[in-house]
């Protein structure tokens, strides 16, 4: 084989390598792109159990605030003196459920980060 020959064998070769080469940086870059789309699903899924963990330690908490505000209005109907008394019951069971609705929800949210 004269040494044209084998340049344009060779030649040829490269060629193909390169096309070679091309494709698969074409599938690793496909690669990292779905290897992206599982990360975000992976978040999406630890969001939405954040929510659920969210959404199961403030119910409890939101039926209380509730069951002391009806209660309260029941109250209300009562004598003027008791209405002061019921209101300041009221105000302070309400500020504590209300710090620790705020403080189930901070707690969610921090595992729901982990």
């Amino acid at each position: 084989m004269a040494t044209e020959e084998q340049i344009a064998v060779l030649d040829t070769r490269i060629e193909e390598l390169e096309d070679e080469v091309a494709e698969l940086r074409s599938q690793v870059l496909k690669a990292h792109v779905e290897q992206w789309r599982g990360r975000i699903e992976d978040l999406e899924v630890q969001v939405h159990l954040g929510s659920m963990e969210v959404a199961e330690r403030t119910a409890p908490l939101v039926q209380t605030l509730q069951d002391r505000w009806l209660d309260a209005q029941a109250r209300m109907s009562d004598s003027p003196q008791t209405a002061s008394a019921v209101f300041d019951a009221l105000r302070s069971g309400l500020e504590q459920a209300m710090s620790d609705v705020r403080s189930a929800v901070i707690d969610a949210s921090h595992a729901a980060v982990r």
